[in-house]
């Protein structure tokens, strides 16, 4: 299953309103409206098939994994490694009107073969392929761990690397004004979660292994 196949099953002109950003167009002759309902159908989606991937974990960890799957910059993976660009209509073509796009072709396939799009968002949003100790909130888990013996952590940036539209930065977290780990990341948040998970390691606290689990969704 692929999007492609969904595509294929959109008659005229709901196929050309899909793949038409409304930059372009009236806004009831573009996608705006499909992708209102696509991104609503696959995040029920994606939130069963996670629901029933990890019985283990609660409210906060599943959300991150919903989260995770259905992000714009996923989506935008999903558009452009099927060459989706080329279809688009728009004034411009980047991750957020591809992922759009993605979502808006979603909701047209959902109203001619419900089935059919379920089978391709669970092929596509598989929930066994992430790596949920990535997703886990290191910073959260270090203050705990800490408080336990009347620490706190503290971030600070140390570099900002790469241009402006897709900086890099590397950040280090400091326990009663040592420093114990630095990261790296795409953002501050994300190179301070690093940075916690490396202060975490060498803290020797280190997360259980998840244990496969086999997955049953409902259509």
């Amino acid at each position: 299953m692929s999007l492609r196949d969904l595509i294929n099953i959109l008659p005229e002109p709901l196929r050309q309103r899909a793949l038409t950003h409304p930059s372009v167009a009236d806004p009831y002759d573009s996608n705006g409206r499909l992708e209102f309902l696509g991104d609503s159908v696959l995040n029920s989606r994606v939130a069963e098939m996670v629901f029933h991937s990890y019985p283990e974990l609660l409210e906060g960890d599943l959300t991150r994994i919903r989260a995770h799957l259905v992000r714009k910059s996923f989506l935008a993976t999903v558009g452009r490694s099927e060459g989706l660009e080329d279809d688009i209509e728009s004034s411009v073509i980047n991750d957020s009107v591809i992922a759009d796009t993605v979502e808006a072709i979603i909701g047209a396939a959902y109203l001619i073969d419900k089935e059919l799009v379920y089978k391709t968002v669970d092929e596509i949003f598989n929930p066994s392929e992430v790596d949920t100790d990535e997703l886990r909130d290191w910073k959260t888990l270090l203050q705990e761990t800490l408080q336990a013996e009347g620490l706190r952590p503290t971030y600070r940036v140390k570099a900002k690397q790469g241009p402006p539209h897709r900086p890099h930065f590397i950040s280090a977290v400091a326990v009663d004004g040592r420093e114990v780990g630095s990261g790296e990341g795409g953002s501050i948040k994300e190179s301070e979660q690093s940075a916690a998970r490396a202060a975490l390691e060498i803290l020797g606290v280190r997360p259980v292994p998840r244990s496969a689990v086999e997955v049953h969704v409902g259509a």
